[in-house]
């Protein structure tokens, strides 16, 4: 789901991109960014219990100095 990050009254709040209507200063992230959000806040909380291993691998890769293709995180 693609989300608008926006800042209403001071607070920053997530909000769905299809029911909202873009307004200056959003910040619009489509779905594989979201995902992407997602999956480092699912490898940081893994008491959650939920796993990708791919983005666990990919993640490792970069975050170790890894070399890791562009064309790989594409697919």
């Amino acid at each position: 789901m693609a989300i608008r990050l926006r800042k209403v009254n001071g607070v920053a709040v997530a909000l769905c991109a299809a029911k909202t209507a873009a307004e200056p200063g959003d910040i619009y992230l489509d779905d594989d960014w979201h995902y992407a959000i997602s999956q480092k806040y699912w490898r940081d909380y893994d008491e959650i219990k939920i796993v990708d291993e791919d983005d666990i691998r990919l993640a490792a890769m970069v975050e170790t100095g890894g070399q890791c293709m562009t064309e790989e995180l594409e697919e």
